[in-house]
């Protein structure tokens, strides 16, 4: 692995799932909207997370997320696109492009037990 010039890393879809991140922060966005009358509201709890390889050279990966209470239980979700430093390549090492490699990234994010560990890292942050 090596930084490429356009400062993507290159790997294929394989050789990234055997590469291990480490959580590296998370936080809540602020409420930038105040309350605009008195009594209940409705309130939205969303934040963003970041995750780093412990390769040289590094790779980045974060994205946003929300809080969903749907059905009495709460569970994160990730929104928007995730953020990485990473280009995924085919087997003869074509760039799958980045709309690709998001889509790919996504899944993999998915398939991860991210909430978990952002739910104690906000927890250990915030409380």
């Amino acid at each position: 692995m090596r930084l490429s010039p356009d400062g993507y890393v290159r790997l294929t879809l394989e050789q990234f799932q055997w590469i291990p991140l480490v959580h590296l922060l998370s936080g809540l966005d602020h409420d930038e909207y105040p309350s605009l009358h008195e009594g209940a509201s409705q309130t939205h709890i969303s934040g963003y997370t970041e995750w780093i390889s412990e390769t040289a050279p590094v790779i980045t990966l974060g994205w946003d997320w929300r809080l969903e209470g749907a059905s009495g239980h709460a569970r994160y979700v990730q929104t928007g696109l995730p953020r990485s430093n990473i280009m995924l390549v085919d087997d003869q090492r074509r760039d799958l492009g980045p709309a690709n490699t998001t889509k790919l990234l996504e899944v993999a994010i998915d398939k991860t037990a991210w909430p978990a560990v952002i739910q104690r890292h906000i927890m250990d942050r915030y409380v």
